[in-house]
């Protein structure tokens, strides 16, 4: 994603959320200081020509991995947004997980460690988190910043780890992108870590926002969460009856 792209949707969430630019960039600064140098072809070379499923942590979550088990529709490239992480891995290893550690952290190890790529996002609030978890990463990392990247960080566009996710597998040149488990209503889903419930719902607008603007810019998007809210300008995909 261009800077010059990007850049006025940062500024428009900033002012709507109240957010710390100086904050959000000391802590870009600090996970550009700690992580290896990425191997961002190999990510690549994971999803590039790929059928991929982005799972949010939103109410249907549990519903719609239960379908797609029965159906067999996890042999696509799984892509877990961060507390979202813990339900996939019922199931499947996911083969990305796009986090800002607000979620089952240790679970998010584990299935790195079991091969899996993290992503990690850096912003303001997070720091702690950080520190502590992104010394430990060494191979299969990627760092990803919301203000203008540099050094080692990427900024695929997005805002939300869901969102997030659905970009950066775009940018990396998946063939289809189905959303599940991105329900971006009025409920927030058990598997999300995020308390406050008025900040987060106005999160779920902004995620909205950013994926009717993605599909817009020619992401193959297909929206197949169960329940939750029409995502302009993404197909419903009922694949289940």
């Amino acid at each position: 994603m261009r800077w010059e792209l990007w850049r006025p949707w940062y500024d428009r969430i900033v002012e709507r959320l109240g957010l710390d630019r100086k904050a959000d960039e000391n802590a870009a600064k600090m996970l550009d200081e700690i992580l290896p140098e990425p191997q961002l072809g190999g990510l690549e070379n994971l999803l590039r020509g790929c059928e991929c499923i982005v799972f949010g942590a939103g109410p249907s979550l549990d519903a719609d991995l239960e379908k797609f088990e029965r159906a067999g529709y996890l042999n696509k490239t799984l892509i877990a947004a961060d507390g979202a992480t813990s339900a996939v891995l019922k199931y499947h290893n996911p083969e990305v997980i796009v986090t800002d550690l607000d979620g089952a952290v240790d679970d998010q190890l584990e299935v790195w460690r079991r091969g899996s790529w993290l992503v990690v996002h850096a912003h303001g609030d997070n720091v702690a988190q950080v520190c502590k978890v992104a010394p430990m990463l060494k191979e299969r990392v990627i760092g990803t910043t919301q203000v203008e990247p540099f050094g080692k960080l990427f900024n695929f566009g997005g805002f939300t780890d869901g969102g997030r996710a659905a970009y950066m597998a775009h940018e990396l040149g998946a063939s289809k992108i189905y959303l599940a488990g991105m329900d971006l209503g009025s409920k927030v889903g058990k598997h999300s870590g995020y308390k406050n419930i008025e900040r987060k719902l106005i999160k779920f607008e902004i995620c909205k926002e950013l994926l009717t603007w993605l599909a817009k810019l020619g992401a193959p998007l297909f929206n197949i969460t169960s329940g939750g809210e029409e995502i302009p300008g993404v197909q419903k995909a009922l694949i289940f009856t």
